[in-house]
């Protein structure tokens, strides 16, 4: 069967996989079409160039806060299949790159301005949201165990509200925490809407003239609505009558008062 966390030697191939290799991949296959539409057009135009600012600031995230992928969903519960392996190696670069293919495969164009900081608007708050959610559980979980530590340096933006001070949370008899206060006070999967947000963005980088832009929203969409799905499902039978606790206080899943 496939194992849970396979290593070669020291190497975690889970981890590399999931970190090393899809992310800074996807940067180069996007780098690399903004240099086409440059060799081939002599200009790279601002639709492209939000696409490289996107894939580039959400690959050095990646790197940056290498210390949270251990406790994420795909390392800690899925098997390291056909799944995963295929999706890391090949589906993450050579999917998530299909806007910026789109875009260096035709003579550029640009977006009136209004659209344009509208759509880097998007990107940008939901990329706070996403990146604060994320750091607000990872860092909660480390300080609890005593082994959080503030970077900075090359580890930078240190956004705002990454680390909560006195976070509140519930007890469960399980023993684990569930985190209330900050982001997942508002909502139990904040942080798949931030990723939701960027994966919009990209899309709409693109305009409106083909759908292919926008197959990762889509997809990801479907992925991450049936993902917390599963997700509800294991905390209900794990956590008993403290998920029902945690519910009621954080009543929504993705957005505040509304889903």
């Amino acid at each position: 069967g496939a194992p849970l966390n396979p290593r070669l030697g020291r190497v975690d191939l889970k981890m590399f996989t999931e970190a090393r290799v899809s992310w800074i991949v996807l940067f180069l296959l996007t780098v690399s079409a903004a240099l086409h539409q440059r060799t081939t057009y002599g200009s790279v135009s601002g639709p492209m160039w939000l696409m490289v600012a996107a894939h580039g600031l959400y690959t050095h995230t990646i790197m940056r806060g290498e210390e949270g992928i251990p406790v994420t969903w795909d390392i800690f519960y899925e098997k390291w299949g056909w799944m995963l392996i295929f999706w890391n190696l090949a589906g993450v670069p050579f999917t998530y790159c299909y806007q910026s293919i789109y875009l260096a495969s035709r003579p550029p164009f640009e977006h009136s301005r209004g659209y344009t900081a509208a759509v880097a608007a998007l990107l940008v708050a939901s990329y706070v949201v996403w990146d604060t959610a994320n750091s607000q559980r990872c860092y909660f979980r480390m300080q609890r165990e005593g082994t959080f530590r503030k970077r900075l340096g090359l580890y930078l933006p240190w956004l705002p509200g990454r680390v909560l001070r006195n976070p509140e949370f519930i007890q469960t008899e399980r023993g684990p925490q569930l985190l209330v206060s900050g982001w997942w006070g508002l909502a139990r999967k904040i942080n798949y809407t931030g990723d939701i947000g960027m994966a919009l963005a990209w899309g709409l980088a693109c305009g409106f003239q083909s759908l292919i832009p926008y197959f990762y929203f889509v997809f990801f969409l479907a992925m991450i609505v049936h993902r917390a799905h599963r997700d509800n499902q294991r905390c209900a039978a794990k956590y008993k009558a403290d998920w029902d606790r945690y519910t009621a206080r954080v009543p929504h899943v993705f957005i505040p008062g509304l889903i």
